[in-house]
């Protein structure tokens, strides 16, 4: 079942081989407010506890860096403790040097969608940096030149301001620089030395931040055409919740410290997570949107005989053959022992199922079709999206969008001179020239052996069918005609795809 829940990750050592283990479980709440319109509590840290060290299932000190916001946290529970059912952070100077408190729930806890809540209050002064805020467990996309790999402020507060300052971070936003359309930030009013609630509802489309219930910014999903490569929206993977009372100094945000502030601290009261109201159990069967073109695009569901994924000769699929296996994955044999099933023990966001393609070696990866073939889509604006993983580090792959804008294309959907959309260097959309060159991607990306999510939104013609087609072990080598080339030898490569999906964009 594919539901995304909280999920709670410790580490336990064992003696007697020295390594680790991951557990996942899930925490009992506690009898509070469980239903929140129509949110349902899943997940919270109330600090009613005996001991002052915080929990060490859900909890950790912050890592000392060399960033601003880290560079004085300290090291002991001196600076993040709890008392009376709370958790104090603490910024102080003692032996003429500054410590700072942090913890965090990184590999321990993560947060993908839902609401998220923190109730706080802290002191203020010249200097001072409070912050409640996100960081990914694992990156969604692989990294462009160091690209940065998402962020989310919650809240932050600095020095005398009396806003609670909200933004995200992103390659997007940081890196290439566009900050303004849509803003990347923006800041709600609290109440001064009091308790206050700080919070997120963050769904696949927005993010919208909150202040005692009220909302005070928002930032969208803009599903860019070339997603992958702008890295807009890294918040489709589980993140983990950071909270500190840090310093600053005369090269940081809050500018130079007042020693005269110190001490200074943060007070959390509580953390709460909560889901939709409708999301279901472990037991239930989620549903796929409705709008989705992609049919079982998720694999829970069983296919039907005729149906199921495999590989198919070409003279079975080529030319009008391809019309006896629409709304069907299927691939050619181009590759030594390549086999395509529905692997139910593998799938992305902690399912089961998934589908599986295998080949003990690809030599010419730019022959070989992993195809999804369908009629009836409408012409307009899509997002095609879909998870990723291989066995290997760093696996290059591509994806073509083919378009038969006539009767008279089908015979050559699966020949190599087939019309695809492709992105120009100015970021229009428009179709490769079919006859006078191969098959050319759409775009080009790498998996790795995790999870990671894709998405590429694209602007479909009059058509009389459409044909998704991945190419493993392949990669664009002439980026002027989107020409894809193979990436030499590759042997034992395993690729996992899930969750699979074609919704229109309205």
């Amino acid at each position: 079942m594919k539901q995304i829940i909280a999920f709670l990750v410790f580490w336990i050592s064992f003696l007697s081989c020295q390594s680790e283990e991951i557990n996942i479980y899930t925490q009992h709440v506690k009898e509070i407010s469980k239903n929140k319109d129509g949110w349902n509590l899943v997940w919270s840290e109330e600090f009613e506890q005996e001991s002052n060290i915080p929990n060490a299932q859900s909890w950790s000190l912050a890592a000392k860096e060399a960033s601003p916001w880290n560079r004085y946290m300290s090291e002991s529970y001196d600076q993040a403790y709890v008392k009376d059912g709370k958790l104090y952070l603490i910024a102080e100077k003692k032996d003429g040097e500054y410590k700072t408190g942090g913890v965090w729930t990184m590999d321990k806890v993560g947060f993908k969608y839902g609401k998220l809540e923190v109730c706080a209050k802290f002191t203020s002064f010249q200097g001072g940096w409070a912050a409640i805020w996100l960081m990914p467990q694992e990156r969604q996309y692989p990294s462009v030149n160091n690209s940065y790999p998402g962020e989310i402020d919650i809240m932050e507060q600095v020095s005398m301001d009396k806003i609670a300052q909200h933004s995200v971070h992103t390659h997007y936003t940081l890196d290439l620089g566009y900050d303004k359309n849509p803003p990347r930030n923006g800041y709600g009013e609290y109440r001064d030395s009091e308790f206050n609630i700080y919070g997120i509802e963050w769904t696949a489309e927005k993010i919208i931040f909150t202040v005692n219930g009220e909302e005070t910014f928002s930032y969208p999903n803009l599903h860019l055409p070339n997603e992958s490569l702008m890295q807009q929206w890294p918040f489709d993977v589980p993140y983990y919740l950071i909270l500190n009372y840090s310093v600053g100094g005369e090269d940081a945000w809050p500018g130079p410290i007042d020693d005269r502030g110190l001490p200074a601290h943060m007070e959390v009261e509580y953390v709460r997570y909560y889901e939709k109201e409708n999301k279901g159990n472990d037991d239930d069967e989620e549903e796929e949107p409705s709008d989705n073109l992609i049919q079982n695009g998720n694999f829970e569901k069983n296919f039907a005989e005729d149906q199921q994924p495999g590989v198919f000769s070409a003279d079975k699929t080529d030319q009008s053959g391809i019309l006896n296996y629409l709304d069907r994955w299927f691939c050619r044999p181009d590759a030594p022992s390549c086999n395509m099933t529905i692997d139910k023990s593998e799938g992305a966001n902690n399912s089961s199922r998934s589908l599986k393609y295998e080949a003990t070696e690809i030599m010419d990866a730019e022959k070989v079709n992993l195809s999804y073939a369908l009629q009836n889509v409408m012409e307009g604006r899509y997002t095609f999206s879909y998870y990723v993983k291989t066995n290997q580090d760093d696996t290059p792959f591509t994806l073509s969008i083919v378009v038969c804008e006539t009767e008279d294309d089908i015979p050559l959907v699966l020949k190599e001179n087939q019309k695809s959309i492709i992105f120009n260097p100015d970021g229009s959309q428009s179709l490769s020239p079919g006859p006078t060159w191969g098959l050319a991607a759409t775009c080009d990306n790498k998996a790795g052996k995790g999870w990671i999510k894709y998405s590429v939104t694209v602007d479909i013609p009059e058509n009389v069918l459409i044909r998704f087609v991945f190419k493993p072990c392949a990669y664009v080598g002439d980026i002027n005609t989107h020409e894809i080339w193979g990436k030499g030898a590759w042997g034992g490569v395993i690729y996992w795809f899930d969750e699979f999906s074609l919704i229109p964009v309205e």
